[in-house]
């Protein structure tokens, strides 16, 4: 919190909501149209930071931490208790704009689809998809993962630093508040077992996609092709543009970003946010 109210210069407040004993926290700045940001797996939510910092003069802007990561509490890992959470923030804070990347990108088509009145808009960003897994990756041993999510953590919280901060303390707060999302056994425990919580609900996510009914509301697709194999790029361009299509959207390829198109194009992303809560940028002094 501390390092998005410098970075913002404004106050951040922390906020949540009680989920049957255990506390599930997010940060909030600014006033306007709400937009929510849901981290992808294994990732900070602050990784936002960027793009948190550019829309707070004129959005209400809120990062929350699923069960497990950063200030919320641990709770037993599956599909349906990180869907219902979600739900749970947005009845809280009331309906907004979600801005999802990869497995929050899916995790926000769900909340759509279960609860369309809390969803004014989407925003998705190299959003994952059920069919991206029909081979399953051999995952490697817990002690070969956890040493990989520590070097991709500090990977993250210096590009994040770099990207968001405006001054070296700036910078130094943001990295050590991303390296604190993996202070904790239970924190790391949660990291490793995510993606193959989310690998068993294949099916559960397809069939769920299947019986889905979209409402209407304004969504931009963002589909990353920097860094991708070439083997992976039809396929994700094929189905990233049928989830537009399904949803009338605006589909974007970016051929200069990677993955994480938030600390890569921060521009891009909160230009997207602004497109679907109609709040264009007000350049300062006329200019």
């Amino acid at each position: 919190m501390g390092a998005l109210s410098a970075l913002v210069g404004a106050p951040v407040d922390r906020g949540g909501v009680d989920r049957g004993g255990r506390r599930l926290s997010w940060v909030a700045g600014g006033s306007g149209p709400t937009v929510i940001f849901e981290a992808g797996a294994a990732s900070p939510v602050i990784g936002f930071a960027a793009v948190f910092k550019a829309l707070a003069a004129d959005h209400r802007v809120i990062a929350y931490d699923r069960a497990g990561y950063g200030a919320s509490e641990v709770a037993p890992l599956s599909l349906e208790g990180q869907l219902d959470d979600l739900i749970a923030v947005l009845e809280s804070a009331g309906s907004g704009v979600l801005v999802g990347h990869s497995w929050g990108g899916l995790l926000v088509q769900l909340a759509t689809w279960a609860r369309p009145d809390l969803v004014d808009g989407l925003v998705l960003l190299d959003p994952s998809h059920e069919r991206f897994w029909s081979a399953p990756p051999v995952l490697p041993t817990d002690d070969v993962r956890r040493e990989e999510q520590l070097e991709s953590a500090r990977e993250q919280a210096a590009t994040t630093a770099r990207v968001a901060g405006t001054t070296p303390e700036i910078e130094q707060l943001l990295e050590a508040a991303c390296l604190s999302y993996l202070e904790t056994p239970e924190q790391m425990a949660v990291h490793l077992a995510e993606l193959p919580m989310i690998l068993d609900h294949l099916p559960e996510l397809a069939k769920r996609r299947t019986e889905a009914v979209w409402p209407q509301l304004p969504v931009v697709v963002l589909t990353a092709m920097k860094d991708r194999p070439e083997a992976f790029v039809r396929p994700v361009l094929d189905l990233h543009g049928a989830v537009a299509g399904a949803t009338n959207a605006r589909h974007t390829v970016v051929p200069d970003s990677g993955h994480y198109l938030h600390l890569d194009r921060p521009d891009l992303v909160t230009e997207a946010i602004r497109e679907v809560t109609g709040v264009p940028f007000q350049a300062v002094g006329g200019v």
